[in-house]
């Protein structure tokens, strides 16, 4: 081999050597990479090895108690002998399940709320059931009435003039002519009444009616409300083609008006119902009845008035979704969501306590007896409407409810478990390709090493052989 040719393999031999031992480097930091990923994966599963998730705790029929993954599903779940609790957004809305914010929008009141859940009221009698039953029927009565009262103070009316004036003007003129009247059927009654005791022949029941029908019509403007009610209490009589029937002297017959009819027969029924109630020796209305089942009904009645404020029937709160929200179906089954929103300050809970309930009527009592449709008009807005009282929802640390307990997060565990198995066989894996890769470099080296010595020597020969010609 000549000297030019063993140069140009020493070099070729050289540049393999570099890369070989190049090679070698970059896979020792390899393997170093790998060193950092197995101790990463290990301190992952350690990790996992004390992780804790919190569980929900309930008893069965038997008493014992049992464990389910928190979610909302499970707190909003009715069981007996179980705490109520509530999820709450940081506006103070409370969070509701869908399915009863349906229903509470699909309920006028309460007790149609608790007929969504099968909640229903046994009465102590058939007849009061029968009655209580007639006053849900004609419930609008009430409302019917009023609408027409406001009809009366919304109209306007012709004076003897022709001039159109509101109703607030014509009450006064009225009230003026309805004062006239009655003293001078007070003072006519008067003047017979002396004539009468001293003997004269006069008919004074004539007198007696004339002021009763005076006082009368002056009692019914002794207030604008009381004007009002009056005027929608009669209408004029029609014939079958709608003109007004007059009596003999041409006035128009006036008779009570449907709305009139209708609240009068609903109050009508309200006083059966409520002298039998009495009867029975019941002081509240409460008392005529019993609950399906007593402890649903409380936990579901809470829930209404949570949403809906203390009134037994839909407020202007409830009707405009003031006090609630509505919960997202995948996060009410979420386990990990209730968690983080819980321990990130998200939400909050609020428990119920009901230990002194004691709702009362929406009405006043009249001598201590129930209001009948004697009693003022203020007194007989819905006199079976009460106001739920002794229901408090108040905010607790997640940490102090008995019923929130944490243990081994087990699915994690076995997910970290999984996965720490997996990265040690994937850096196993590579770890071996890595010896093999670095056994085969090496011996690679080594041959490389011992040719450079070798084609090395034989330059240096031909180089001594070469000097020893040209000097002879």
């Amino acid at each position: 081999m000549g000297i030019s040719a063993s140069q140009a393999r020493l070099l070729t031999i050289t540049a393999r050597l570099t890369s070989n031992e190049y090679e070698s480097q970059q896979i020792s930091n390899a393997k170093m990479r790998l060193a950092t990923q197995s101790e990463q994966a290990s301190r992952d599963y350690i990790a996992a090895l004390n992780s804790k998730c919190l569980q929900f705790m309930t008893y069965d029929a038997q008493g014992s108690a049992i464990t389910e993954d928190l979610t909302a599903n499970a707190i909003y779940q009715y069981a007996d002998m179980k705490n109520q609790y509530m999820l709450v957004n940081n506006g103070g809305q409370a969070i509701v399940a869908s399915a009863d914010v349906k229903n509470f929008k699909n309920s006028a009141n309460l007790d149609e709320f608790l007929s969504k859940y099968g909640i229903s009221k046994v009465y102590k009698t058939s007849t009061l059931a029968e009655n209580a039953q007639k006053l849900n029927d004609k419930s609008g009565a009430y409302t019917a009435w009023q609408n027409k009262i406001e009809e009366v103070k919304n109209a306007t009316y012709s004076l003897a003039d022709d001039k159109e004036v509101s109703s607030e003007v014509m009450y006064q003129t009225d009230k003026y002519t309805a004062k006239v009247a009655y003293d001078t059927a007070l003072e006519e009654y008067q003047s017979a009444l002396v004539k009468y005791n001293n003997g004269a022949t006069i008919n004074i029941s004539n007198y007696i009616d004339k002021l009763a029908e005076a006082k009368q019509r002056y009692a019914d403007t002794i207030t604008y409300q009381t004007w009002a009610e009056a005027q929608a209490r009669y209408v004029a009589k029609t014939d079958e083609e709608g003109n007004e029937v007059t009596d003999g002297e041409g006035k128009v017959i006036m008779e009570l008006s449907e709305e009139y009819k209708a609240v009068e027969e609903y109050y009508e029924v309200l006083g059966e119902f409520l002298s039998e109630a009495e009867d029975l020796g019941c002081t509240t209305v409460e008392d005529t009845y019993e609950y399906s089942d007593k402890s649903k009904a409380q936990w579901y009645t809470n829930l209404w008035y949570r949403m809906n404020g203390e009134a037994s029937e839909k407020s202007a709160a409830g009707l405009n979704a003031a006090n609630y929200t509505v919960l997202d179906g995948h996060l009410a089954s979420s386990s990990q969501w209730i968690q983080d929103a819980l321990s990130q300050g998200l939400i909050s809970i609020e428990v119920c306590s009901n230990e002194q309930v004691s709702n009362i009527l929406d009405y006043q009592y009249i001598s201590g007896t129930f209001a009948t449709k004697s009693a003022p008009n203020n007194m007989l807005e819905n006199p079976l409407r009460m106001k739920l009282r002794g229901i408090n929802w108040r905010t607790t640390e997640f940490s102090t409810c008995s019923e929130f307990v944490e243990k081994d997060d087990a699915a994690a565990i076995a997910r970290a478990e999984a996965e720490y198995e997996r990265k040690n066989n994937e850096i196993s894996a590579k770890d071996k390709k890595y010896e093999n890769k670095i056994k085969t470099l090496d011996s690679e080296h080594q041959a490389l090493q011992t040719e450079y010595e070798s084609v090395q020597s034989a330059m240096n020969k031909n180089i001594e052989r070469s000097y020893k010609t040209f000097s002879g």
